[in-house]
């Protein structure tokens, strides 16, 4: 056998530099689109009141209501219009849940309490430290909060109002900035303590988050073979009534196993129904000289168009939980729902890796489901006393339920701020 050609160690490391060298030239520059998604806004936001003006950087160009995301800085300038005996001054940043419920009444939970001294005279003698009219600071956010001796992120801004029962229920949650300016009075009102003036404004906390790695975009029948680990697979059994005298049937269901989406990401998934002849021409009223029932409930599909309601419904629906002190309260809010489109029939049952079923005939369906809402839909979370979580809903449709037992199953999925980017390209 051939011995592998001997290496030495004599020879140093090349050099490698991202510019190009007196004898080089760049052949084509693309700048990583990871930036792009890191890049800070670099406008201002300015508030004035009271003789104190707030000054906040990287804010979106005229923002009305300052910006913050994960791991953000709260920094700026303070700038005092009358810096004259000015003792003390601070920075409070606070945040709070807020809840009402029907039956865990109204809570509040801090999840924000910082409190940063960035300026402070010395009073131990004649040479009282001066104040300066403009003071730089910078005030990080933290990750996390506690609750009841647990550890949750800290959650968005959110706001939401949960009618229900001809009374009003909510839950938000609000971050709060104040800087607070104390003065020393004179001695003849020394005994009327400081004197203090603060400039108060609201502002928002957005965490982003994007899904680990893209969802598949193409369909399960081409994927099926080539990528089954793309697809989550939740199988079901349809039971008829027993008056009905019908054999059951299997329902199939399929959605992408990222499982974490963009708030304004469609949703691929696929419905399958199987069964026997007999039970499956129960769906829809067939020919009597139909040669294949699938081939047969397809046509009749695509000829009705929309007036033909498929057999399963699929909805996107958010749950707004609040627990407090025991009691629990949740409030679900429509979001969208799915566009089923049928297909031609498929040669035996979709089945993944380790799955066995008997072979029995069936429709399918693929379709997609996104958040319908025109307005801005805050990602979900658990904060404890508050946890906003999303499902796909899978159901029967309204005009069955006279045929079969009741129907409904539904399915986690995480919506997050951004959809995913591939920073590659």
């Amino acid at each position: 056998m051939a011995q592998p050609p001997s290496y030495s160690l004599d020879f140093p490391t090349p050099d490698y530099s991202a510019e190009p060298g007196v004898d080089e030239e760049r052949l084509e520059y693309r700048e990583a689109r990871w930036q792009e998604y890191n890049t800070r806004p670099t406008g201002v936001f300015i508030r004035e009141r009271n003789g104190i003006t707030v000054i906040l950087n990287n804010q979106e160009e005229k923002t009305t209501v300052p910006t913050f995301g994960r791991r953000s800085k709260v920094e700026g300038t303070l700038v005092i219009d009358t810096p004259e005996s000015v003792s003390e001054v601070t920075l409070k940043l606070t945040g709070a849940i807020e809840t009402v419920a029907l039956t865990a009444g109204w809570a509040q939970v801090k999840v924000l309490d910082q409190t940063h001294t960035i300026f402070k005279s010395d009073d131990s003698g004649a040479s009282q430290s001066h104040c300066e009219s403009s003071l730089q600071f910078s005030c990080p956010l933290p990750l996390n909060f506690e609750h009841d001796g647990q550890e949750y992120l800290l959650p968005p801004s959110y706001y939401a109002l949960l009618g229900g029962q001809g009374q009003t229920q909510y839950a938000k949650c609000t971050y709060m900035f104040t800087a607070i300016i104390s003065r020393t009075r004179s001695r003849h009102t020394a005994f009327l303590g400081k004197n203090k003036k603060n400039n108060t404004f609201m502002f928002e906390y957005l965490p982003r988050f994007r899904p680990p790695r893209p969802m598949i975009n193409r369909s399960l029948l081409t994927t099926i073979k080539t990528h089954p680990e793309e697809w989550r697979q939740f199988s079901y059994q349809l039971t008829p009534k027993s008056e009905k005298h019908m054999e059951p049937l299997t329902c199939q269901f399929f959605l992408p196993s990222v499982g974490m989406f963009g708030v304004m990401d469609s949703i691929p998934f696929h419905v399958q129904i199987a069964g026997s002849h007999a039970s499956l021409s129960r769906l829809q009223p067939l020919s009597s000289d139909s040669e294949s029932l699938s081939s047969d409930l397809h046509r009749r599909r695509k000829a009705d168009g929309e007036d033909s309601e498929p057999p399963i419904r699929v909805r996107l629906v958010r749950q707004v939980a609040i627990n407090n002190n025991g009691h629990k309260n949740a409030v679900h809010l429509h979001l969208g729902d799915g566009k089923l489109c049928p297909l031609p029939p498929v040669e035996g049952p979709i089945l993944l890796a380790g799955s066995r079923v008997q072979r029995q005939e069936n429709v399918n369906w693929e379709g997609e489901i996104r958040c319908e809402l025109e307005e801005k839909l805050t990602p979900g979370f658990n904060a404890g006393i508050v946890t906003i979580a999303d499902f796909v809903i899978v159901e029967l449709s309204k005009w069955q339920i006279n045929l079969f037992q009741p129907f409904k199953h539904g399915h986690p999925v995480r919506l997050v701020s951004d959809s995913w980017t591939d920073f590659s390209r």
